[in-house]
């Protein structure tokens, strides 16, 4: 009787003792269960960026990414002149946390040091992209999320085949004209285009700049941002123009009759970038949001609504979507990629050049 009551006894306890121990695991395991994970709920991420096709990008990219994992997105938006400014004058109290940008405003904010390195470790979606977007800057400071292309578009009712860089200086193009200012991301790259148009070599530049001054009357207005030249498209002001990939679903959304054309000097490529803040207290939920933006599941949605162009190589999209976006080896394999560097360093040069021809 007495050995019976000392094992039941021993009984007891091991039963109280396991069942304690399997409550503590339980507990430490709960925050791994589907549907419960959420050890940044309740923080908020800066992010920076542009806020073009905003309504698209909320619904793709932001507000999924919100309710996974119970965080805000703070948006600050604006050009990559204006967001680059701003990052440098609180550089010694940074509020980003992810900075978006293109080419070489990607390359002074590397300079600037107002983003850092990110770690590879804490992506797993990184090897999924195109070899060259993993690293286009060198040193990790940034990841090309999407590729894109400067295009040629033209009213097909209004405006004869556009076959080269050179037809934008065709007399029936005066008054209905636009290009790209040079702070805008693609400003630059007109140059180049039309340097390798007209004297056959991109770094030719003289050549361009002196194209840049003769095509000045032509032109309704270089635009900024563009949603401006949809704006001028959409009231048919503009009948032909160098577009960014990016804002072709929304020049077809404008019902016109417009064609997109491959020049024989090729196009101008380009990645958009994502980077880590320089300084952000949140780096985990940063690489988090930025592995995000590189899902399988965030580029197709994005590609499926021709906003931006896949990184990955796994993303197979049906013809009517593919040919309206940076995709296909036909259009890849036209691509002219610039130097961010070399672009950094005559930027403030070419700004001054710019000026002097628009302001008589």
């Amino acid at each position: 009787m007495k050995k019976t009551r000392i094992l039941s006894v021993i009984l007891f306890v091991l039963v109280a003792v396991s069942s304690q121990v399997f409550a503590a695991g339980q507990k430490e395991a709960a925050p791994e269960a589907p549907g419960d994970s959420m050890p940044y709920k309740g923080q908020e991420l800066t992010v920076s960026m542009w806020g073009y096709n905003m309504d698209l990008l909320e619904k793709n990219i932001i507000k999924p990414f919100e309710e996974k994992y119970g965080v805000k997105i703070i948006v600050e938006t604006g050009n990559n002149s204006a967001r680059f400014t701003k990052m440098v004058a609180r550089k010694d109290n940074p509020l980003v946390d992810v900075a978006l940008f293109a080419g070489s405003w990607a390359y002074k904010a590397k300079e600037e040091g107002i983003i850092k390195p990110y770690n590879p470790d804490k992506l797993t979606n990184l090897s999924a992209l195109m070899e060259n977007a993993k690293d286009p800057l060198g040193g990790r400071y940034a990841i090309g999320y999407t590729i894109q292309h400067l295009g040629l578009f033209y009213r097909t009712d209004k405006v004869a085949e556009i076959t080269s860089w050179k037809d934008l200086s065709r007399p029936e193009l005066k008054g209905v004209l636009s290009i790209p200012a040079i702070t805008t991301t693609y400003g630059p790259a007109v140059i180049y285009m039309l340097s390798k148009a007209w004297a056959g070599d991109f770094d030719a530049t003289d050549v361009g700049w002196q194209k840049i001054e003769e095509l000045k009357p032509s032109l309704v207005t270089a635009y900024n941002r563009s949603s401006e030249l949809n704006t001028l498209i959409s009231q048919e002001e503009v009948y032909a123009a160098p577009y960014s990939s990016f804002a072709w679903g929304t020049i077809l959304g404008s019902g016109l009759p417009v064609a997109n054309v491959i020049p024989e000097e090729g196009l101008v490529g380009s990645f958009s970038m994502v980077s880590i803040g320089a300084g952000t207290k949140k780096e985990d939920l940063a690489h988090l949001y930025i592995d995000h933006l590189l899902s399988y599941d965030v580029q197709m949605a994005e590609a499926m609504d021709l906003v931006d162009s896949p990184a990955r190589t796994d993303i197979k999209l049906p013809p009517e979507v593919a040919q309206n976006l940076t995709y296909g080896e036909e259009l890849i394999s036209q691509l002219h990629f610039f130097d961010h560097k070399k672009m950094a360093e005559v930027q403030e040069e070419w700004i001054a050049r710019w000026n002097k021809i628009f302001s008589n």
